[in-house]
């Protein structure tokens, strides 16, 4: 039975409301548990922080005549609870009057031409201002004051109101915010329940308080600058986050930063930008973690050590595979609630040798042939904005080049949850059952009977079957493990010779909104592998049957004749020619980089984003409602139609 840790009533819309702050011990899960509040009993006294469950923590509104208002909600989890202020409403007695002057107690002084944003960083450190002494009217005026006409002479009201600000996660994937005034009887209740609440948020360990912020404004469509002032500091501000601004000027400025300067005052960093900025980022905690742990990160077989800051990026670039891949849409407010709610994602990381020693760190995708070429020659076209890509794309298509390569594989060890593969028709094994066995390409049979055949959504594609994909929660990469492989335990190396037209290793789907499910939609972001995937020479028309399903479904091109897929944890690519006219281009990321060989080794779960993952819990619900919707519009036309031939 939820246990009520404070109750009192409050208005809402005119409404008359019970509220409760209780705790659910029941079930963690249960977001509509029933109160019994019949008697309701009003509990005004302090909560004891000892009895607060932040995780089962919620607050409970219940219409006293039983109105189904759907701008309030039934039930707000403490996680989702953004920010408690104080307000007043001054009005006449008649609760008709639709002219109030709001007035905040507390203002936040922020300015967003100044490079350091001074925020409240702690909900508990507000003051409450001096509450002036005003006339009152007893309840039972109150209740009896919509009926009532009062003179214009009457004396004013002060009627003190709580503003709420909370996340609504009703559409599972993209988030929004929403806020809720409560207006409560006396002054001594409002600031009750203002102390009760903001104990309860200051029980959420996991939310930042102090930020690290990078804008590129020059990144992707170059509006990194207005998401952040329009967008994400109004939320930050609202949050009582402090953010400490800083507007790169060239490229490697937020690496350098994260290595060199102080970051012990900082909760988390973020930047706003396209995938770039998050390598920066990226590259700029693990290498500075990595020197204070005395590393020799030169060596293939070194461990990296997972940095304790977490990293959140806010999409505002040009393809936002990072953000597509962790939240399931490039929307900056989805990105930036998540981050004020402290969501946390571990992922993968990947480092990248050449002969010499360490190139790179992979966090998304290394492409060597075809998207390395497409990297390589849109650079020289940066003057054409995103539009380059399409164009080196289409040179590089009627080129069709192929590249000679030897590849040593090891194979994850781990295939549980994989798909299955076919070797020989009507046959299916698992992908990997022994270190000795290697398989081709994926059988995703099983996994076409299951899926719509006119899905609604994109993303309601990719819960079918749910088992199959990385989501929000995932069992896969719950599982614990170490975070590199045991020399003891590892399989055989394998090692594979032929002519490619693109050799990509991808630790992320990679999806984009040039391609619904990326190029790899079942690699996971946090099990310890990543996804090989080999593209056979053939003739255009079959690499163009392989382009076409990266940009509409890619779940089964395993099905293509010219394409392989492997589930790995290491890889060692090694180009038979050497010299730069026969040989393709390597691009980790988005960036050019060099080797006459590149061995790639996977990191597992090697840093903590600020993410939730791919939240499918209502994706189906969702999906239903829009066909119920456009069931009845359909039928509308039809009956139109149906009318029309009726007239004729």
């Amino acid at each position: 039975m939820p246990s009520i840790l404070y109750s009192t009533t409050c208005y809402i819309k005119n409404d008359l409301y019970h509220l409760s702050i209780y705790v659910d011990n029941n079930d963690q899960n249960s977001t509509n548990t029933q109160l019994t509040t019949a008697p309701f009993e009003l509990i005004s006294n302090e909560i004891s922080i000892d009895n607060i469950i932040p995780s089962l923590t919620r607050l409970h509104f219940e219409p006293v005549n039983e109105k189904k208002n759907t701008i309030v909600p039934k039930d707000i989890i403490l996680d989702h609870l953004l920010s408690v202020q104080r307000t007043y409403m001054k009005s006449n007695g008649n609760r008709e009057i639709n002219n109030m002057n709001v007035i905040e107690t507390s203002s936040i002084a922020q300015s967003q031409r100044t490079s350091y944003t001074t925020l409240n960083s702690v909900v508990l450190d507000d003051t409450i201002s001096p509450i002036p002494t005003t006339c009152r009217t007893p309840d039972s005026l109150r209740f009896f004051s919509t009926n009532s006409r009062m003179d214009s002479e009457a004396n004013l009201i002060c009627n003190a109101l709580i503003k709420l600000s909370y996340v609504d996660v009703s559409n599972s994937i993209r988030w929004n915010i929403k806020r809720l005034e409560i207006e409560l009887d006396t002054e001594d209740i409002a600031d009750r329940l203002q102390l009760n609440l903001s104990l309860c948020l200051s029980t959420l360990k996991q939310r930042p308080h102090r930020l690290l912020a990078f804008v590129n404004p020059f990144g992707g469509k170059g509006r990194a600058r207005f998401v952040y002032d329009k967008l994400v500091l109004p939320l930050f501000a609202e949050a009582n986050i402090s953010v400490k601004l800083i507007y790169t000027e060239r490229a490697n400025e937020a690496k350098d930063h994260l290595i060199n300067e102080d970051l012990n005052n900082y909760d988390g960093i973020i930047c706003v930008g396209g995938d770039g900025m998050f390598a920066e980022l990226c590259h700029g905690l693990l290498l500075r973690t990595s020197q204070e742990a005395h590393l020799t990160i030169d060596d293939p077989q070194v461990n990296l050590i997972r940095p304790d800051l977490r990293i959140g990026i806010i999409p505002a670039g040009s393809t936002d595979a990072i953000a597509f891949g962790t939240t399931g849409l490039n929307d900056p407010v989805t990105s930036t609630l998540q981050i004020i709610v402290g969501e946390t994602l571990s992922i993968d990381i990947a480092t990248v040798h050449n002969e010499k020693g360490f190139v790179r760190f992979m966090a998304a995708m290394l492409a060597y042939g075809f998207f390395g070429d497409i990297i390589y020659q849109s650079d020289k076209w940066r003057c054409l904005g995103p539009l380059r890509y399409d164009i080196a794309g289409f040179c590089q298509f009627i080129l069709n080049r192929s590249y000679h390569t030897e590849l040593t594989i090891t194979l994850s060890p781990s295939n549980s949850s994989q798909p299955t593969s076919s070797i020989n028709a009507g046959d299916e094994t698992p992908v990997m059952p022994n270190s000795q066995q290697l398989t081709n390409n994926t059988d995703l049979k099983t996994i076409g009977n299951n899926h719509i055949d006119n899905p609604l959504k994109i993303i309601g594609k990719i819960v079918l079957p749910a088992s199959v994909f990385c989501r929000k929660n995932c069992e896969k990469c719950a599982t614990e493990g170490k975070h590199h492989a045991n020399k003891t335990d590892s399989p055989t190396p394998i090692r594979l010779e032929g002519k490619y037209t693109t050799i990509n290793c991808l630790n992320m789907p990679c999806r984009s909104a040039k391609s619904k499910f990326g190029i790899s939609p079942f690699v996971h972001l946090g099990d310890g592998t990543f996804d090989l995937i080999l593209v056979k020479r053939s003739w255009r028309s079959g690499f163009l049957r392989f382009l076409w399903q990266v940009a509409n479904d890619s779940r089964s091109i395993e099905d293509l004749p010219c394409v392989e897929r492997y589930r790995v944890s290491e890889v060692l690519i090694r180009p038979i020619h050497t010299d730069r006219k026969r040989r393709g281009n390597w691009a980790c990321d988005g960036e050019i980089i060099s080797g006459n060989e590149i061995k790639i080794r996977i990191h597992r779960q090697m840093l903590n984003l600020f993410a939730s993952g791919i939240q499918c819990d209502k994706v189906e619900e969702y999906n239903s409602t829009k066909k119920i919707q456009k069931n009845k519009c359909c039928s509308f036309f039809r009956r139109r139609k149906h009318k029309s031939q009726k007239h004729i």
